[in-house]
């Protein structure tokens, strides 16, 4: 039994020490791995998740990242961060040391991907990509940071994108970016990406680009002049529809300087440019850029822009049956001085024809103007702008035109559209000028000046009205003969040669009411041929108002300023008879005028020198006080065309008129 217990003694001794010698071996160190997270550019990414099955950590600002306590073996580390893809590395962690330089590049995980960039030259690059889902996209561009060009956007929702990049600077490094808009209207952005152009052989581009109508032909002509270089290929055309581009390579030509454009529409701005071609087929800088509107018979609809204004018209133009032609605000157009293409004719003025329909849509501060493209123009330089019979009338309409220089500014042969906010001036016939009008006509707040008539409307079986025109400047300013009804109200005309209305009608009675004639006006007035009233005017001129011997008028309240020191007539009848009311036909009512500045016969005229009779509620003025206006005497100094022909406080004129209303145009009603 001692002996056994001896055994157990020696058997626990020999565990103890072994116990011991394992406590005092030394284990294995452990090892730490660190590195930088970027993203595709080498821009340092934050917050990226990088991890073993042992240990994980997070980049920080810098994209500095620190695994520490790894076991010594090879490790799979994992880098991670939403948004972008996921990459793996096999590092081998060494005991006790620390490994550096594991480094991540985590490309985005956009939905623009595969961007390629091909067919680079010295001026072109074509770059291609694809969206993961269907987008409108483009190409941002430049030789800098700005990106300052910028592709034309898809015009439809697609997944493959294409665009050609033109006119490049040579040997220069250029950066893009694809954008990409989603039918939500989610926008993303690519990686910047560059590209380097080559550097080119191409020579001068070519110089002196000329265009023209071919003759009996509606194409284009192109012309130019060689530019200098000795590697030659030829040249080559293109063409756009707008002064920006894109530009479409037409053709390409060697052994001349002209080519013909045949693929053109009357009515359409078109933009050409020529380059030379190198042997290797670099293309030079680009000509000198022109632009030609065809004229001839438009078929199609087009829209005449700011944006590629001026538009130069040097032939005649006719918008046909179901065209139409829209010219926007801010436009101008620039007419030639004659017909350049009308063979039949030489000399012939450029029309604007309307059977189809024409709207041009000017503003007061952006209006549109039509005018003579002559260096010293004149009036008659182009024929105007004519409605004719089969002119869609309903949806044409002119609002916020400037024309000048025409022969009739605007002339419908059956009718006018409406006609507003428009100006006109310099018109060798009439401003505006109508006959067999179709519909009822009124024409409000047009300013006129320097034309021989201002408005002509005469034969319409139609109502017309000239309502708050200012006429100043035309041997006659408003004519208005034989329509169906006519009022011509509330118009202020000066300066006329002749006559300031010329009104008449056979039918019902045409009024001219409330209107101002003055400031400077000769001749005539108010003429009446027809049964017309002529009421609440105010004129000043040598004959204030004639009585033609067919008319039968009724003329009450008005208030004629008639220069005695010219022999200036008020109320005058011209017939070749003197006018007798008791044996009279043709009745006239002449009740309540006032007329300043006439003396004796010269009042109230007949057609023989005497004394008109018939006339009724004369209001004398003595020659020294007048009528009493606000401004002032109209005979006594130069006046202006605002000068205040408004009766002031106390005047004679207040309720002397017919039915006690204020003799004159001032304070009437609306």
């Amino acid at each position: 039994m001692k002996k056994i217990r001896l055994i157990a003694i020696f058997l626990l001794i020999i565990a103890l020490m072994s116990h011991a010698g394992c406590m005092n071996t030394d284990s294995p160190a452990r090892g730490s791995i660190t590195g930088l997270v970027t993203d595709s550019s080498g821009n340092p990414l934050s917050a990226v998740k990088v991890y073993t099955t042992e240990a994980a950590t997070f980049s920080d600002v810098y994209g500095k990242w620190v695994l520490t306590s790894l076991t010594p073996q090879l490790t799979e580390i994992t880098a991670a961060r939403e948004n972008y893809q996921s990459q793996r590395q096999n590092v081998e962690v060494v005991s006790g040391e620390t490994v550096t330089g594991v480094n991540f590049a985590l490309p985005a995980d956009s939905e623009i991907y595969d961007v390629q960039v091909t067919g680079v030259t010295s001026s072109r690059a074509r770059i291609t990509f694809y969206t993961k889902f269907q987008a409108r996209a483009s190409v941002s561009y430049g030789i800098n940071a700005l990106f300052d060009k910028t592709t034309p956007t898809d015009a439809e929702l697609v997944f493959l994108h294409q665009y050609e990049l033109t006119d490049l600077i040579p040997a220069s490094s250029y950066r893009f970016k694809c954008v990409a808009i989603d039918k939500t209207g989610r926008r993303l952005e690519s990686e910047v990406k560059t590209f380097n152009t080559l550097v080119t052989t191409r020579g001068e581009p070519p110089t002196g680009l000329k265009l023209s109508k071919a003759a009996n032909s509606n194409a284009i002509v192109l012309n130019w002049n060689s530019g200098a270089g000795a590697d030659f290929a030829g040249f080559a055309v293109h063409k756009s529809n707008t002064a920006q581009g894109p530009f479409n390579r037409l053709g390409t030509v060697t052994h001349q300087n002209t080519y013909i454009d045949n693929e053109v529409l009357a009515g359409i701005k078109y933009y050409y440019r020529v380059t030379r071609l190198s042997g290797s087929g670099d293309e030079s800088s680009p000509s000198n850029l022109e632009a030609f509107v065809m004229p001839g018979v438009m078929t199609t609809n087009s829209v005449w822009t700011s944006q590629e204004s001026p538009y130069h018209l040097t032939g005649d133009l006719t918008i046909a049956a179901n065209a139409s032609l829209i010219i926007d605000k801010g436009v101008t157009v620039a007419i030639a001085k004659g017909d350049q293409w009308d063979s039949d004719s030489a000399g012939d003025l450029v029309d604007i024809r309307v059977q189809g329909t024409l709207m041009i849509q000017g503003t007061l501060l952006q209006p549109v103007t039509m005018t003579s493209s002559a260096v010293s123009p004149q009036p008659g330089d182009w024929n105007g702008i004519t409605f004719e019979n089969i002119s869609d009338l309903g949806a044409s309409l002119i609002k916020g035109l400037r024309l000048s220089y025409a022969q009739n500014g605007i002339n419908g042969v059956a009718g006018l559209p409406e006609i507003k906010e428009s100006s006109f001036n310099s018109c060798r016939q009439a401003a505006v000028k109508m006959t067999s009008a179709r519909r009822d006509q009124a024409f409000r707040s047009l300013t006129i000046e320097t034309c021989g008539s201002g408005i002509d409307l005469q034969n319409n079986q139609v109502k017309v009205q000239i309502l708050d025109c200012q006429i100043s400047r035309c041997i006659n300013s408003i004519i208005c003969l034989d329509n169906k009804l006519a009022e011509i109200e509330r118009n202020r005309i000066s300066l006329s040669g002749a006559c300031g209305i010329d009104l008449g009608n056979r039918e019902a009675a045409s009024k001219a009411r409330y209107n101002i004639i003055g400031h400077g006006s000769g001749g005539i007035g108010i003429i009446c041929r027809g049964k017309d009233e002529v009421r609440r005017n105010t004129v000043q001129a040598n004959v204030g108002i004639e009585i033609k011997e067919t008319a039968q008028a009724v003329v009450r309240s008005n208030l004629v300023l008639a220069d005695n020191s010219r022999n200036g007539v008020g109320i005058m009848y011209s017939g070749s008879v003197p006018y007798n009311p008791s044996t009279a036909t043709n009745t006239q009512f002449i009740q309540n005028n006032g007329i300043w500045n006439a003396a004796g016969n010269r009042k109230y005229a007949n057609s023989d020198g005497t004394a008109l009779t018939g006339y009724s509620g004369d209001l004398s003025f003595t020659e020294l006080a007048g009528p009493g206006l606000q401004g002032g005497d109209p005979f006594a100094s130069l006046l202006n065309e605002g000068f205040n022909y408004k009766p002031s406080s106390g005047s004679p004129v207040k309720g002397a008129g017919y039915d006690y209303e204020t003799i004159g145009a001032e304070d009437v009603p609306d």
